[in-house]
């Protein structure tokens, strides 16, 4: 019981937005959480200690957003960034122990509250964009596939590299830049790779084609491609074939 309740009391000290109320009166702010006197008593004692670690601690549970999101910190600037940060902290939606997990715990936190996107409708969109190439570029090697087909035959589907991602955004977010991070509003279409280098690669596809990319992956190729009224032409044999050489797709399955 007394383990739990330093635990909590410190959690309160790094999450809370303000240490206000700690450094004014550090032994309140231990009883008002159910301290014992003497374990109160020590954190008015060693005051200073416990608001270095608060900083300590905050700024490790920061760094990796701001290594992360660096287009998003720009958009939004410092101060609001800062206040971003914070209210994220202060949620305290994130539960895990792994550094990996704050990244997308701060993705879902902006999904669920909806925060900033009266003021920067692109805010959610460019924030998964961001993360989507961190875990892009980190993904694990491809395991080998066997009996993939060397040309894709109406027959096969598509095996892509499971790094890869297609997507669509309301708003350009792939050409935002710490120099210029408000994405145009234009409704885009993505492929997200690694290519072979191991470096992060976009293509810009048009919205048949990105159709096509997700859905001939579980259904063979012909048939996708009249689905969607595409014909059986030159230019997406190179297309898909040029995806191959850049890692992005595995091959063809049939």
């Amino acid at each position: 019981m007394r383990e739990a309740l330093l635990q909590s009391t410190l959690g309160d000290l790094i999450l809370l937005p303000s240490a206000g109320d700690f450094h004014r009166d550090p032994a309140a702010f231990g009883l008002d959480r159910g301290l014992a006197p003497e374990d109160a008593g020590a954190f008015a004692r060693q005051k200073d200690r416990f608001l270095l670690y608060r900083e300590l601690a905050r700024n490790n549970l920061v760094a990796p957003l701001e290594n992360t999101f660096p287009v998003l910190q720009a958009l939004l600037g410092n101060e609001t960034w800062a206040q971003a940060t914070a209210a994220f902290l202060a949620a305290r939606t994130l539960q895990s122990p792994y550094y990996r997990d704050i990244a997308p715990a701060f993705v879902a936190w902006l999904a669920e509250t909806g925060w900033g996107q009266d003021r920067w409708p692109a805010i959610l969109e460019l924030a998964h964009y961001e993360y989507l190439e961190l875990m892009i570029t980190r993904w694990p090697d491809s395991p080998r596939v066997d009996d993939l087909a060397p040309e894709p035959f109406p027959e096969c589907r598509l095996v892509l590299d499971p790094s890869a991602r297609v997507v669509s955004y309301e708003f350009a977010v792939h050409r935002a830049s710490e120099s210029a991070p408000e994405p145009a509003q234009e409704t885009t279409h993505l492929l997200l790779f690694r290519d072979c280098p191991g470096e992060f690669g976009v293509l810009e596809l048009t919205e048949l084609t990105a159709a096509l990319l997700v859905r001939a992956q579980s259904d063979a190729l012909g048939r996708i491609q009249s689905d969607l009224g595409l014909a059986d032409d030159a230019p997406l044999h190179d297309l898909l074939k040029d995806l191959v050489e850049r890692g992005a797709l595995l091959g063809f399955q049939a």
